[in-house]
């Protein structure tokens, strides 16, 4: 079966229209092995859709969905009833996904358990129990039945039959999802499960090869976007989305300065869980100095006006002077967010504001 990826980045509008367009084709696919006669009208479906387009999926995507679709109608549809338990399976496997669970399967399987059963669905108990252990088996790629044995070739087709080019656009798209991960760790972990997978598919060694040098080799394009952020607000917010555009991922950095810290735990991990978020006390030339050992890695600052300008030259001036190799990005702020800051917003706080001032936060 051959794989395609798309690694590159696509525009809002350009998103929109795929999304719609992976959508009718997987509702096309569904409606053609229909046979346990589920309602594909209703709501449950559309849900599915919305899951599958989460902002921190990068690979388990509506794309990666309408890719197991389309494989099961082009290698496995002359068995209606197999092929229909494999679009279940696809529709399920990854419906929950969140990169720092290990219950993903096991909660996937829940989730499919409780739509079928609230959707008023005829499946048959035996017919739902291969289902539900298809999406269990996708943990470890085991293949205990012969539904999780043929989901899984579907599942894993970029492993087993990309090129070196679909390898490594899959690897940049897991990348993102595990930025929360400081680079070594990542690549521990990820080194590990290659390793696994080519024991447990020993076909597929070459490829896992590849992608373990690869990873050893590669140095990723990092922004480490740095501040008090006390608090960290929308203005904040917008200058990482945007800083994400430009780099394969973005480290928020929590300083430490003594003008300005109140001791307030800013708990950003919880608001930023897709993240790697940290703190530091130290100047921050050397925080990028210590991160560079593995990575590009280039300063991120937002700006609001001018004033902030001047400000962040003479700060690089100081910092290229203790560290040559220093490189900063300076973003400006959107115009309709020009009179966030965090001081404006404490002295906010200072006062019954009854909750108005919610929006200028992200949840």
């Amino acid at each position: 079966m051959p794989y395609n990826a798309v690694a590159h980045k696509i525009s809002p509008q350009k998103g929109k229209e795929a999304s719609k367009g992976n959508i009718e084709t997987i509702r096309k696919i569904l409606s053609q092995r229909n046979v346990y006669g589920l309602d594909l009208s209703g709501e449950w479906l559309n849900k599915v859709f919305e899951i599958y387009q989460q902002p921190h999926r990068y690979f388990h995507t509506l794309e990666h969905l309408r890719d197991i679709c389309v494989g099961i109608r082009d290698n496995a549809w002359d068995d209606e009833v197999l092929a229909s338990e494999l679009l279940l399976t696809a529709l399920f496997h990854d419906v929950i996904w969140y990169p720092q669970s290990k219950l993903n399967e096991k909660r996937s399987a829940e989730a499919f358990d409780y739509v079928m059963a609230q959707s008023g669905s005829h499946l048959p108990p035996e017919a739902a129990e291969r289902v539900r252990q298809a999406i269990l088996a996708t943990s470890d790629q085991s293949s205990i039945t012969k539904l999780a044995m043929t989901f899984n070739e579907f599942d894993c087709n970029v492993l087993m039959h990309g090129s070196p080019v679909d390898l490594l656009a899959y690897e940049f798209q897991i990348f993102r999802e595990f930025q929360y991960l400081n680079v070594t760790e990542y690549r521990k972990g990820r080194g590990a499960f290659f390793k696994r997978f080519a024991q447990r598919f020993p076909k597929c060694r070459k490829a896992m090869d590849f992608l373990v040098e690869y990873l050893e080799r590669r140095r990723p394009r990092v922004g480490i976007y740095a501040g008090t952020f006390n608090p960290f607000h929308i203005g904040h917010f917008s200058i990482l989305e945007k800083a994400e555009q430009m780099f394969d991922k973005v480290i928020v950095a929590v300083g430490i300065n003594p003008q300005k810290h109140t001791g307030k735990d800013l708990n950003l991990a919880k608001t930023l869980p897709f993240h790697e978020v940290i703190s530091f006390d130290t100047l921050m030339v050397d925080l990028i100095q210590k991160e560079s050992v593995l990575c590009d890695v280039t300063l991120v600052r937002g700006l609001r006006n001018g004033y902030d300008l001047d400000y962040e030259m003479n700060q690089l001036c100081f910092m290229q002077e203790m560290w040559p190799a220093t490189q900063s990005v300076y973003i400006p702020c959107d115009k309709n967010l020009e009179h966030i800051s965090s001081s404006a917003l404490k002295g906010l706080s200072i006062f019954d504001v009854r909750g108005r001032d919610y929006m200028y936060y992200p949840h």
